[in-house]
């Protein structure tokens, strides 16, 4: 998203407008549900750059605010040179709900550069404070790695379930559509488990070739659904209204097929 190897104010940065599909839009909503790695200095301390992320957990706004805190805290520089934070890199990519944190490519950048550039740390200044050059850190933050490029997307529809629709004794278990068991291993098998109340699923709207739409400003569009499935354990499944006479009718229905329980 932005790169100088000078570095420019922080504050200067947010607030200046960047042409984004033949619209001026301030950086600062650039930012707008983006997770971020960042490398900044803050002008009174000079023989450090310090890296770190936002917007990791919660998208939306976070990120900027993320940035905004270094502004109020170390205030914009003008008559006194140890004012002001200078910008020297934002790398982003889109929020994904579907992705933990700890899973995002931007989280475990930030753990590469953390390994990597634990030598060049000073004592009781934390890890993301180095005295590394501007040209090495830009070189690791560059280099490709398919651990730390791509974010992993995993199943979160449990956790979705139990926060957003708050399963209580009146939920009831339908019935059982499919069930996935690993190929090899032992890995416990999963049902796909029709409820008799849907849960609201925000994910990003799709174009007939499957591709992610976007807005004007580039932004990736979220839509919301009701969604009335859930991938399920069995070990879970007892434990919900019908759900163990569902789920045993429907193993008792595919004699040859692998479950492990």
């Amino acid at each position: 998203m932005f790169e100088n190897k000078n570095g420019v104010e922080l504050r200067t940065w947010l607030y200046t407008k960047t042409k984004v599909n033949g619209k001026m839009v301030e950086n600062r909503d650039r930012l707008t549900n983006k997770r971020i790695l960042y490398c900044i200095r803050p002008n009174m301390d000079n023989s450090l750059i310090k890296f770190g992320i936002g917007g990791v957990e919660h998208g939306e706004t976070s990120a900027f605010g993320r940035l905004l805190q270094y502004v109020n805290y170390y205030g914009e520089s003008g008559e006194f040179d140890c004012q002001g934070v200078k910008l020297f890199l934002i790398a982003a990519n889109e929020y994904n709900p579907n992705v933990d944190g700890k899973n995002s490519a931007i989280f475990r950048k930030e753990k590469f550069l953390k390994a990597q550039l634990k030598g060049d740390t000073l004592s009781g200044r934390g890890t993301e404070r180095v005295t590394t050059n501007i040209d090495k850190l830009f070189r690791l933050i560059k280099q490709t790695s398919n651990k730390t490029d791509e974010d992993i997307e995993i199943e979160r529809r449990k956790s979705d379930l139990l926060a957003q629709r708050n399963i209580t004794s009146e939920d009831q278990v339908i019935r059982i559509l499919k069930h996935e068991t690993p190929s090899k291993g032992t890995g416990m098998t999963q049902f796909i488990t029709e409820w008799s109340r849907p849960t609201i699923v925000t994910e990003f709207a799709k174009d007939s070739k499957g591709k992610i739409k976007k807005d004007a400003s580039g932004n990736r569009i979220r839509i919301t659904r009701e969604d009335f499935t859930t991938r399920e354990f069995y070990k879970n499944l007892i434990n919900f209204r019908d759900g163990k006479e569902k789920a045993d009718e429907y193993i008792k229905k595919h004699p040859r097929a692998k479950f492990n329980l």
